[in-house]
C-alpha cells in the first residue's frame, strides 16, 4: 500500500514539474524572436503648473458648474475639432443674462510663486466669431467664508475670439490681486485679496446682452509656470492692490 502511494505521489510531482516547465515555455516561446524594449519613464511637464482641462472633464474630485441653472452643462465634443488630443469642451452661455461655466480641480494649487511669470493659456473657438466673454480665475474660497473669489479680465482685452481655433495666453499677473464675490443677501460685490495660494479653477462668463448668442469650444486649459512676457500697460489692472 506505502509503494502505491509512493508511486502516485511521485507521478503528481512529476506531472507538476512537467506542466511548469510546459508554461515556462509557452511563456518565453517568442524570447528569442524580440528584444523586449524597456518602458519609457512619464515625464511630467516641468513648465505646468496646473493642468485645469485637456482631453475630459477633470476626474478625482474635478468638477464643473453652470450658472444659472437653466444653462446648457458644458461637456466634451469631437465636432469642433480639438487642439490636444481628440476632444474639446462645447461651452454655450445663456446671452441674455449673466452666465457662465467654470472647471475645477480637485484640491486646489498655490500659484503665489508663479504670479510675475506665469500664465494661463488655453485655445478657443467661437460659433460665430467676435464673441464678447469674461476669462475668470477663482480660489477655493477657503480665506472668504466659502464664496470662491474671482479675478477676471475682458477677452477683448487680448484679442478677438474667431471661427478658427485660437490661442491665448494670460499673463497671470494682469489678473492681479483682488478679488471679487457677488453677496447675494446684499445686492453688492466683495472685494477680497485673492488666495493666489489656493487657485481651483478657470471661468468663463458672459454679461448680459453683450451678445446675440453664445457658443464657443475650449481646449488644452492649463497654468504655466513661465509665459511670454507682458506687452500691455504699465500697472494693469489698476486695482493690482487690496
Amino acid at each position: 500500500m506505502r509503494k502505491i502511494c509512493f508511486s502516485v505521489a511521485f507521478i503528481v510531482l512529476a506531472f507538476a514539474v512537467m506542466a511548469s516547465a510546459s508554461f515556462s515555455e509557452y511563456r518565453d516561446r517568442d524570447a528569442q524572436r524580440f528584444t523586449p524594449k524597456e518602458p519609457k519613464p512619464f515625464q511630467q511637464n516641468k513648465d505646468v503648473a496646473s493642468i485645469v482641462m485637456r482631453e475630459g472633464i477633470p476626474r478625482g474630485g474635478g468638477y464643473t458648474y453652470q450658472y444659472p441653472r437653466e444653462n446648457p452643462e458644458p461637456f466634451m465634443t469631437d465636432v469642433a475639432g480639438a487642439m490636444e488630443g481628440d476632444l474639446a469642451m462645447q461651452i454655450e452661455l445663456i446671452a441674455s443674462d449673466y452666465s457662465g461655466v467654470a472647471i475645477c480641480i480637485a484640491g486646489s494649487v498655490d500659484l503665489t510663486p508663479y504670479f510675475e511669470e506665469g500664465s494661463l493659456e488655453f485655445w478657443i473657438k467661437g460659433a460665430e466669431g467676435g464673441e464678447n466673454a469674461l476669462f475668470v480665475l477663482v480660489d477655493d474660497g477657503v480665506k472668504s467664508n466659502g464664496e470662491s473669489l474671482q479675478v477676471k479680465l475682458r477677452s477683448k482685452s487680448f484679442g478677438e475670439i474667431t471661427k478658427e481655433w485660437k490661442h491665448f495666453s494670460i499673463p497671470l499677473k494682469t489678473f492681479g490681486l483682488t478679488g471679487l464675490y457677488w453677496d447675494a443677501k446684499n445686492t453688492r460685490d466683495v472685494m477680497l485679496p485673492f488666495a493666489w495660494s489656493n487657485f481651483k479653477g478657470f471661468r468663463l462668463e458672459v454679461r448680459k446682452d453683450e451678445n446675440q448668442s453664445f457658443k464657443v469650444w475650449i481646449d488644452d486649459v492649463v497654468i504655466r509656470k513661465t509665459g511670454p512676457e507682458y506687452q500691455g500697460p504699465a500697472n494693469y489692472p489698476y486695482r493690482n492692490e487690496f
